[in-house]
């Protein structure tokens, strides 16, 4: 019989493991290594007392946050009972791949199509479902990213004008600059204390698995 339906849905182990992780396409060429662009401050030299440009590294401003540890743990959890439904149900349709299979010899050819089909569909269907599953994860934790940079943008306007600032720009976008004037870990102090690990704020509909 056609073990197509089969292989696209035991195909779905693969998923399961990343979860909300983005990679690169196959064959696409790696991002270029840039230099080091911060500069370590003297121990010796005097604190800036304030500066017109401050910087903040995004990608850690989340993760090192209560927010963005919440929901790395959320991800975390959602991803192993995908990865367990999967396994249950790749198992369940090897073995119904199987009995099929054994009544091959005693079944009426024609009968026997009808019901090897119909396996192929049903199997079609949980690759799909699946495959849902996994996208709804990633839709939500983008969800969840975004709404954590609107709650904290009103936290770094406060925190640029405390400091005198007229901008906050991303430490990937600057070529060179003193660490002194990276706002990250001043900021994450304040997201944790003002907004704590955001639960809630976009709730994980639907059930997983």
């Amino acid at each position: 019989m056609r073990g197509a339906g089969l292989v696209a849905a035991c195909a779905l182990l693969a998923l399961a493991g990343g979860a909300a992780a983005q990679e690169a396409p196959e064959g696409a060429p790696a991002a270029p290594e840039l230099p080091s662009r911060t500069i370590r401050t003297p121990a010796d030299s005097k604190p800036l007392a304030a500066a017109p440009i401050l910087t903040v590294d995004q990608d850690r401003l989340f993760a090192a946050s209560d927010w963005g540890k919440r929901t790395q743990r959320v991800l975390e959890e959602e991803g192993r009972k995908i990865e367990a439904e999967n396994e249950r149900l790749a198992a369940q349709l090897s073995d119904e791949e199987a009995e099929l299979t054994r009544q091959r010899g005693t079944l009426d050819p024609a009968e026997f199509r009808k019901q090897a089909e119909a396996f192929d569909l049903r199997a079609t269907e949980v690759r799909r479902e699946r495959a849902k599953v996994v996208e709804d994860l990633n839709a939500w934790a983008e969800t969840d990213r975004a709404a954590f940079y609107r709650a904290a943008l009103p936290l770094m306007g406060e925190m640029m004008q405390e400091r005198g600032a007229v901008a906050v720009l991303d430490r990937r976008t600057v070529f060179v600059s003193l660490d002194a004037i990276d706002l990250t870990q001043d900021l994450v102090v304040r997201l944790n204390t003002d907004l704590g690990d955001g639960a809630g704020t976009v709730p994980l509909t639907g059930s997983t698995p």
